[in-house]
């Protein structure tokens, strides 16, 4: 795992609404709806060592509870080439304790009970849980990517975000997004957020809030480095 980087500029918004040329993120979200699987990956606007910052903007996006958060605002320096997420569900796996949140807290938090929890073996390791009534379905997954750099990996989380009008962001880590993607066939709703170098994909089995999968990144954010 790398160390963090020098401090990155502060003062201009560093949310998913800059740094991804056409990333249609002032669509304001459907009152209540809130997080779901496989990250999306587009194409960034590269900025070169003496190119300008991104320009502050002041677009509010929907809150996962149905009140409107407004962005973060600091920013991000797009590099080259453009760093996205390579997050994947059919992986190995074993049963073991997740070490970035408990069975019963991410069941807390998500709302279903948990049975099996599996170890995903990634680099850095992932975790998936299972419904305890039923083994074959997956009520939520953790994937984790890191970064050679703190800009790289946050800049691969607001590209995630690219091409879903429902992206929502988040204080959480260094920021976070939330948006539909695809668990088991199914619309579900996922939050990626980036903390330092690591880029933290939380996909739940929820269909609607996305709240739910806001509460496990937050829970997840304080025991990663």
């Amino acid at each position: 795992m790398s160390s963090r980087e020098p401090a990155r500029p502060r003062g201009l918004l560093r949310s998913a609404a800059v740094a991804v040329a056409g990333l249609a993120l002032a669509v304001p979200l459907l009152a209540g709806c809130t997080s779901g699987s496989a990250s999306d990956a587009s194409t960034a606007t590269p900025t070169g060592a003496g190119a300008s910052a991104p320009q502050s903007k002041t677009t509010e996006l929907g809150g996962g509870d149905g009140e409107q958060q407004s962005p973060p605002t600091r920013s991000t320096i797009v590099t080259t080439p453009t760093p996205t997420l390579t997050t994947q569900s059919n992986v190995a796996e074993v049963d073991g304790a997740c070490p970035y949140i408990s069975a019963q807290q991410f069941a807390d938090a998500e709302g279903d009970r948990v049975g099996r929890v599996t170890l995903l073996q990634t680099k850095p390791v992932g975790c998936r849980f299972y419904f305890s009534y039923d083994e074959t379905q997956i009520v939520g997954e953790i994937h984790v990517e890191t970064f050679s750099t703190p800009t790289e990996a946050y800049n691969a989380m607001v590209v995630s975000a690219n091409g879903h009008p429902e992206v929502q962001s988040s204080h959480i880590g260094d920021d976070a997004v939330a948006f539909k993607t695809e668990l088991q066939g199914e619309q579900t709703w996922q939050c990626v957020f980036a903390k330092g170098s690591w880029v933290v994909t939380v996909r739940t089995r929820q269909t609607y809030p996305a709240l739910n999968a806001f509460n496990l990144a937050r829970v997840i954010a304080a025991n990663v480095p």
